[in-house]
């Protein structure tokens, strides 16, 4: 195996990670934003409250993302797996 087909499956792996975790992220990002500002409107500065929030936000995005996640999850262990035997 060659140093170049590692460093590809290297890059190809956290691509795939940031494209599977940046909407969860940006989701949770946005959402305890926008807590953070009305808890500072209103004075009211308990860090629970923007738990629940959040969590809802990312499991809502989750539930709606999930069959795209897994194509794209499915997609990219079947190419790598498909690269093994012509690196033998």
């Amino acid at each position: 195996m060659d140093l170049s087909h590692v460093i590809d499956w290297t890059r190809e792996a956290l691509r795939m990670s940031l494209l599977l975790g940046g909407p969860l992220l940006a989701a949770a990002l946005v959402v305890g934003l926008a807590v953070n500002i009305l808890q500072t409107l209103t004075q009211l500065h308990e860090p629970v409250v923007g738990l629940v929030p959040r969590l809802a936000a990312v499991l809502l995005v989750l539930l709606l993302i999930l069959p795209w996640m897994v194509g794209r999850w499915i997609e990219f262990t079947t190419d790598l797996i498909g690269r093994i035997p012509y690196l033998m």
